[in-house]
């Protein structure tokens, strides 16, 4: 499990890094999409498919990061305040259906890359279904990253129990 670990965060490296770019040229294209709106008052007609198209592609990158961190909205009031026993099993239901939502995620957006190849953005002339490129392999990264989490959540408990673990030990980087 521990190659698979190292194989699923070096993914999830590449796409912080597509991320940090996406970011980046999204700044570019909007400061240029001001510029020129405001001093030349001619705002070019692909900036704001462009930087709709990185917001799209940083925004389903962030949710996968934001999985594999844990740092997803959740509601612990319920689960904080019941017995520890209880726990646990709640966690695992969690990420089963953080699973799901990824399985499903890729399932529902995949197809649309296929039907959507011929139609063109107005401005860019860009595919349509490039748009669900991302969206489709985030949510197969969001399966693989849920799918170490529950196999975690059964050798090492809760995510607490786990915290509390790489805590003592800090020569350990993956709980």
């Amino acid at each position: 499990m521990n190659l698979y670990k190292k194989i699923v965060n070096g993914l999830c490296a590449v796409f912080e890094i597509i991320a940090g770019l996406s970011l980046g040229a999204m700044l570019v294209v909007v400061s240029i999409q001001v510029i020129m709106r405001y001093i030349f008052s001619n705002t070019p007609g692909w900036s704001e498919e462009v930087a709709r198209q990185f917001m799209i592609l940083f925004s389903f990158i962030g949710i996968a990061i934001g999985v594999r961190d844990k740092l997803h909205i959740a509601l612990t009031i319920i689960v904080d305040r019941l017995l520890s026993r209880i726990k646990l099993p709640l966690e695992i239901i969690g990420k089963i259906l953080i699973l799901v939502m990824g399985i499903m995620m890729s399932i529902n957006m995949g197809p649309y890359f296929t039907k959507l190849k011929d139609n063109r953005l107005p401005g860019t002339g860009m595919p349509v279904g490039w748009e669900y490129v991302f969206p489709t392999a985030v949510g197969i990264l969001v399966a693989l990253i849920a799918v170490y989490q529950i196999y975690d959540h059964f050798r090492y408990g809760t995510d607490d129990e786990q915290k509390e673990r790489k805590n003592l030990s800090p020569k350990d980087s993956t709980p």
